[in-house]
Formats: C-alpha cells, structure tokens, sequence
C-alpha cells in the first residue's frame, strides 16, 4: 500500500511519470496550435511539458504556484531565444502589475479544476486580455469518471461539456471551439482509478498509451468524439460575448 502523501506530492509525481509522454503532449499541443496567437502566456506551467512546444510558437511567459516547478522549468528553457521568464503566482489572486510581454493568449492545462471557484480565474483572465485575446484551456472531462486518481490530484470537479460552455459565457468569452479530447484515455482512467481504485497512475500504462497515441489521433480523426478523457476549450475576448458560428453543433452539451 502506498504511504500517505498529500496532493502536491502526488501531483509532483504524476508530472514526473508524465515525464514519459511526450508523444501526449504533442498531441494537446497540435490540438491547440491553431488557436495561439501573440504573445503566450502559459497559466500553471507544472515542470514544463507543454513549454517546449508553446516555445515554437513564440514569445512565452510562464506561471506556477509552485516555485519548485518553476526553477525546473526555468533550468530547461532559459537560453531560449522565445523564454520571457517565469513568476510565481496563485491564480486566485492578482498577478503583477507588469508582464515583461505584452500577453495575447493565456494557455491553462489540467488548471481550472484544482480551483474550487473557477469562475473567478476565467473572469481574472479575461480581464488580463487584449480585446480579441484568447484563452486556450484543456480540463478533466466526464463527472461519472470522477474517482480516487482525481481526488488524491486535488482536482475539485471533472467537467461537462454544458458545464464548461456556462461558465465560459457567463465571464463573457466568446467560444470559438468546445470539444472532446482523448477518447481512449477515458479507459485507462476508468480501469486504474474507478475499479483498481489507484492513486497514483501508473507509470507503465502511461509509457504504453504514449506509444499508442499515432494510432489514437488516426481514430479519433476518423470518428465523431462524442466523449472523451478531457476537454479542449478556446475562448476569444469580446465586447459582445456568446457562441460564435464556428462552434457548430452543441447539441451534446
């Protein structure tokens, strides 16, 4: 039986198992690619996995609540030509008066849900964009897959599609995609933590499911993805708010 550990150390560690997925990460940040614009800043950069990527793409400012994380991520990427620095910050409250970049995107991954009242942060982030600004979220998805890996992860909720829709338009971003990502991770979620009751993932179902993810992004470019292990959201700063055309049918919500 694993010892008793509290939820940083197990988030510490699952980022570290998740280490191993860089085919995974690839793919979240091919997901989103499309929808990054200006400058970035990545909201709860963990230990970096997706800030190589983002990199890329241009010029990144990256945030954590965890100064631990932060130093790790600095050590990797600070002789990038696109590396802005990193600050420590609770998303809960005000972040410094002054950027070192003017910031056109916000990138959360895996974020909102260890955070009882999100809706305060999506209200925090809209405020922090430029007119035409976007957020780029990616959250838990499926409340009946809720189970011990969530709740030793300190994740408060796992979101519904109509769920994350309402919020989104109750801060007033205009949504510009709301989809399911990642149908075959919903599997491996529900065996490891719903009927083994895990705490912890494991690290080589991780390893074997980043093996498979060429084979996962042929299916699910293939299929409708009527669910899946998360949620991929973007959402653009308006005067206006509300449901842009290209959202198409949101009949699942």
């Amino acid at each position: 039986m694993m010892a008793r550990i509290g939820a940083e150390d197990i988030n510490t560690l699952t980022l570290s198992i998740l280490g191993k997925a860089d085919s995974y990460h690839r793919w979240i940040f091919q997901e989103i690619k499309p929808y990054l614009q200006g400058g970035i800043l990545e909201a709860g950069c963990g230990i970096g996995h997706l800030t190589n990527w983002l990199l890329g793409e241009g010029k990144v400012l990256v945030a954590d609540i965890n100064k631990n994380y932060l130093q790790v991520v600095e050590r990797k990427f600070k002789n990038h030509s696109n590396w802005m620095g990193g600050f420590v910050w609770d998303l809960q409250e005000d972040p410094p008066e002054d950027f070192l970049l003017s910031i056109h995107t916000i990138v959360c991954i895996n974020v909102l849900e260890h955070i009882k009242d999100d809706l305060s942060i999506l209200k925090r982030f809209y405020k922090l964009l430029p007119f035409r600004g976007r957020l780029v979220c990616l959250v838990p998805a499926l409340r009946w897959l809720y189970n011990p890996l969530d709740k030793e992860l300190g994740h408060f909720r796992r979101y519904s599609k109509k769920e994350l829709y309402e919020k989104l338009i109750l801060t007033r971003f205009r949504i510009l995609t709301l989809r399911y990502f990642n149908l075959f991770g919903v599997v491996g979620w529900f065996l490891q933590g719903t009927v083994l009751r895990k705490r912890l993932l494991s690290s080589i179902q991780v390893e074997w499911f980043n093996r498979l993810v060429p084979l996962f992004i042929s299916i699910e470019n293939r299929i409708p993805t009527w669910f899946g292990q998360s949620l991929i959201a973007v959402g653009e700063k308006s005067l206006e708010g509300g449901l842009n055309e290209a959202f198409g049918d949101h009949s699942g919500l």
